[in-house]
């Protein structure tokens, strides 16, 4: 009885550490090179938002504000940064110098976690847990306004879209699979998913945004 309890126990640390191994990889910085987006199906109010969507004057980037996390992965050039630590998760994105953390805390639910990014409070409360080896991240709380602006040119987002992220290791690639559920502006879950390959070396440099530099006015040709 005594050997079949030890064997188990053997067993379970087995395991475990194996998957802390796999989960260990997500740690570094990471650069996008493909993103696929699936079916998108949206709702009349959505078609409308979207057909009446203005670039110059609705891109949430001439005021030098994150749309959301979807937008920020969807920038391809700047790479982002994970660091998992015992009782948060870490993850820096170059793009517009947004600092995220994720609290990993049993029983924790997005609503009663903090402002993932404390700077960009619209960009919502996140919670994070493990399954297995991959990370998932829930968040809630996101302001109402435009989500997207590069994969989906003018896709919205209500306040009551709720995302859910799985963070999934592999070597040196990583895959992020994001899946947005929002009632309003979605018939059924929009998925992005996006692949990174990891940056040896890397760092996340200063982004350093700001809007009167930032305006689309400044590619105008000056009149005369």
């Amino acid at each position: 009885m005594k050997t079949a309890i030890v064997i188990t126990l053997l067993i379970a640390n087995s395991v475990q550490a194996h998957a802390a191994g796999k989960r260990a990889e997500l740690d570094g910085v990471w650069i996008l090179f493909r993103a696929e987006i699936g079916n998108l199906q949206l709702t009349p109010a959505a078609e409308k938002l979207r057909a009446a969507y203005d670039y110059h004057k609705d891109e949430p980037d001439f005021q030098c504000k994150p749309a959301s996390f979807t937008r920020i992965m969807h920038t391809p050039s700047p790479p982002i940064e994970l660091r998992q630590r015992q009782d948060r998760v870490e993850i820096n994105y170059e793009f517009m110098d947004v600092r995220r953390r994720v609290p990993l805390k049993k029983g924790l639910s997005s609503a009663n976690a903090p402002y993932a990014a404390t700077r960009y409070p619209h960009l919502g409360r996140s919670a994070g847990e493990y399954d297995e080896e991959t990370l998932v991240v829930e968040t809630t709380g996101q302001h109402p306004g435009v989500m997207d602006t590069l994969g989906v040119p003018g896709l919205y987002q209500s306040g009551q879209m709720r995302t859910v992220e799985r963070f999934i290791p592999d070597g040196n690639r990583m895959q992020v699979v994001v899946t947005h559920y929002d009632p309003v502006y979605f018939i059924q879950p929009f998925t992005v998913t996006f692949n990174y390959v990891r940056l040896p070396g890397g760092k996340i440099e200063k982004w350093d945004c700001k809007p009167e530099e930032a305006t689309f006015e400044q590619f105008i040709p000056a009149r005369k």
